[in-house]
This record gives C-alpha cells, structure tokens and sequence, in this order.
C-alpha cells in the first residue's frame, strides 16, 4: 500500500514525537525564530494530515472490521489480526497508527505554540484566533481517536527540544478526555460558526459534536453535557437530507447533514476507502473491508432496504472470499467517482442518535421532543420504517444500539459504540459464520483495546511509567 507522508509547509521534518529525535530536529531554530513560517500554510498541512492512512483507511478497519460490521479481506496480516482479536505488540498497522496521530499531533502544536507576535503579514488578528482555534479542534479530534484505541496514552502539547523532552509517559483515560474538552472549549470560542461548505474546515458545529461524543465516551458519562451539545448542534441548522442514498453520491457532498467532512479531489487527494473497499473500484481484486453476515441479517430482520442499499452490493467476483460465496458483498458507500468522495468525520444523524442515547440513560423515553423515541424515530422515519417499538429503557439502549449500527455502519463508529456501551465483550463472542458456527474470537477485557507498538516502548524508557 502506498505510503503517506506529511508535509508541513515550512520544510520542517515530521517525525514521531515519542521515538529518538535526532540532531538535526534538535539543531532546527524554534518555530517563533523562523522567518518563512506562518500560520495558515501550517494550519494547512495540519488539515493534510486528514489524508494520512489512519483517517483514509485505518479508521473503518479499526472502528467497523474490529467490530461485527465487516470482516478484513485483503492480503493483510496485519487487518487480519484486528479482526480475530490476536494484535500484539509488534502489529504494523498499531504502530504506524500511533505515529501517523501523533504526527497529525505534533503538527497541531507547532501551531498553538507559535510565539504570537511572529509577523504573519495579512493576518488579523480575527483570523489568527481562528486558526487557534480550528489547531486546537484537529489536536483534540486526534486526541480522541488515540485514547478510544489505546486505554492510555501520553499528553504532548509542544515541539520536543531536546532528547529527555521526548519521553513521556502514558496518562488515564479520565486525564486524556479532561485534555480534549479543554482543548474543545478552547477551539469553540475562537472557529466560526458556518464556512464555506466545500472547505472541509473545522466550525462551532464540528467542535459542538465532538464535544456530546466526547461526554458520551469519557470513563464516566455526563449524558446532561451530551444533551446539551447535541442541541446546541441542532441550533446551527443542521438537519437530515431526504433521501438516505443521496449523502453517499458526488452530488450529495456538503449537505445539510454534513457537519464536518474531508474533501476528496481524485487527484491530488484520493479516498483510499474508494479504492479498496467499493466494487469494482481501481480493479476487481480482494476488498479490505467486507460486510459481514451480522450486518447483512441486521438490515434484512429490520426490513431496511433504503439503508442497506446504499450501504451494500452483492457482486460476482473473480476472487473468492473466506465468509462468503458469490456474489460477494462489497460496501456501497464511497462508491461514487473515482477516489472522489468524501468521508464523513462528523454528521447529522450520528448527533441525533447520540441524543437518544442520553435521553435513554436519563430515562426520558417518549415520543415527545424530550424524549429517547423521538429521536430514534426521526432516523427511521428516514429509511421508510415504522415507529421503534421499544419503550423500556433497557429495550431503548438496544434500539438505539441498531440504529446506530444501521445508520452508520462503515463510517467507523460501531466498535467504539460497543465499547462505549460495555457491549463488545458480548456482542463480538456471540458472532457467527454464515454457517452458524461461532467465530470464536474469544474477546475478553485486555482484548477491548490496541497494545502500544513495541517499537514506541524500546524508544521511549518512560511510557508505561
């Protein structure tokens, strides 16, 4: 697979902030001395990052493949071992994962560190708070994929200056996520409310999502502050698009539902989940990811036909697929210009199911405006389906559970739902082949999370300190 590399504008070399500097990192003039560097072609590079293959590959293994919405094809080995729950230290896919986040990272704070009185001609000083403000969303959005991957990870906030500098130890979850929030809080006062819709920028909808799923998914829930973002989503004027099938076609891109979404080109930017994963798409050979039998039996025992066709296509192949005989199903989203479409990082739908789900746990379960029911059923009104006929709140938490795995599935959120919702354990051991035989992944709780890459613990002394 071709390999991704960074590029900062300014020539800076990026490099893992939690492997050995070297000398010529060491011997670089601070950011604040350097006569060609600006904020906006660094905010630039940092918004490149989104095209790195953790954010244009990895993300749909690790959130779909690892869960029970596909199964790894390809060649891989290292997929393979995310799908049958064997990742070990020395997995390839971990350890560039790590670095790859921690690069989008490290290039996030060479922006919120720069001394503010470096000259930026023809930036006003509106404009440099907005760019400190979507740097510090980018940071938090990376910050918040490491730590829903890794149980623990460490805090970097500056441009390593010497070797001893590079070291640093892991932090608990409950520090990580008090991180993000501020960094969140930070960004929200600064992004501007709307952009261009083409422009793939951080705004006040951005940051406000993020923040409801980060109080969703922190240690310990606060499902008011869930709430509250939600709405406060709602208040910028998103809504959901008609037609379910329209948000995965060229036409459909920056919709309405669209809060935050990468822009693909073909060209200079390609969507490798096109690619790889759509039919017939850059050639007929082994998809990474394929749908799996649970996900194909959740639509069909929903009746969901909208959903499921535009989210699978059964094909006949010319290669032949260990869970599946032909025709072989392939993941229909993305499948529409060549390396063309965009990737939804945040939308609509994904918010008002997150308000479900605090309304659920807060046990307000109506159909009323307050309550879980009203959400759920505005989803499916959508796909042409009837009322949830859940009304408990323990029948409301599964309900959710599907729609959200329905609605999203390939966008990669259900492994971090499952985790989310202490469901994984269950649902990944229960999973069967399409011959009813038990997959036997044998998860259990040291299994929920990646390890940290081999490499990163011989080259850094501190990090499980």
């Amino acid at each position: 697979m071709k390999q991704f590399t960074s590029y900062i504008a300014t020539g800076i070399l990026s490099v893992s902030l939690l492997s050995s500097c070297t000398k010529d990192l060491l011997d670089k003039k601070p950011i604040s001395q350097s006569e060609t560097a600006t904020l906006e072609p660094l905010l630039l590079g940092a918004y490149d990052n989104l095209y790195d293959e953790y954010y244009t590959s990895d993300f749909l293994t690790n959130g779909d493949v690892m869960a029970d919405n596909a199964y790894a094809g390809g060649d891989n080995a290292n997929n393979f071992a995310i799908d049958k729950f064997t990742v070990n230290a020395i997995n390839a896919n971990i350890k560039r994962d790590w670095r790859y986040l921690y690069t989008d990272i490290k290039n996030c704070n060479l922006i919120l560190t720069m001394d503010s009185s470096l000259p930026d001609k023809g930036l006003t000083p509106e404009r440099r708070n907005q760019i400190l403000g979507e740097a510090s969303f980018l940071r938090a959005w990376h910050y918040f994929n490491l730590i829903r991957s890794w149980k623990e990870i460490p805090i970097v906030t500056s441009i390593p200056t010497d070797l001893q500098s590079t070291y640093v130890s892991k932090k608990s979850a409950d520090e990580v996520y008090a991180f993000i929030i501020k960094d969140l809080e930070y960004a929200l006062t600064r992004v501007k409310e709307r952009d261009d819709s083409t422009s793939g920028k951080a705004t006040k909808g951005a940051v406000n999502a993020l923040l409801a799923k980060v109080y969703a998914q922190k240690p310990n829930p606060d499902w008011n502050k869930v709430v509250t973002y939600c709405d406060a989503v709602t208040a910028g004027g998103y809504d959901l698009v008609p037609d379910y099938a329209t948000l995965f076609t060229l036409a459909g891109k920056n919709s309405i539902e669209s809060i935050w979404e990468t822009q693909f080109d073909g060209v200079l930017h390609q969507n490798w989940v096109t690619g790889m994963n759509t039919p017939f798409m850059w050639g007929d050979w082994k998809k990474f990811n394929i749908p799996s039998h649970t996900i194909v039996a959740a639509f069909d025992a929903e009746g969901d036909a909208v959903r499921k066709a535009a989210s699978i296509k059964f094909v006949n192949t010319s290669w032949t697929d260990d869970y599946w005989p032909q025709p072989v199903p392939v993941i229909n989203k993305y499948n529409d210009g060549d390396g063309k479409s965009n990737t939804y990082r945040l939308r609509y739908a994904d918010i008002l199911l997150m308000k479900a789900e605090a309304l659920t746990e807060l046990n307000k379960l109506d159909n009323t405006a307050d309550g879980a029911q009203y959400y759920i059923n505005k989803i499916r009104h959508r796909a042409k389906l009837g009322d949830t006929p859940a009304t408990t709140q323990a029948a409301l938490r599964l309900a959710v559970e599907k729609e959200r795995q329905l609605e999203l599935c390939f966008e990669g959120h259900r492994w971090y739902d499952l985790i989310r919702t202490n469901r994984a354990i269950a649902v990944m051991n229960a999973q069967k082949d399409g011959h009813g035989n038990n997959l036997n992944y044998n998860v259990t709780a040291d299994k929920l999370y990646f390890p940290i890459s081999q490499d990163e613990i011989d080259s850094n002394p501190n990090i499980n300190k």
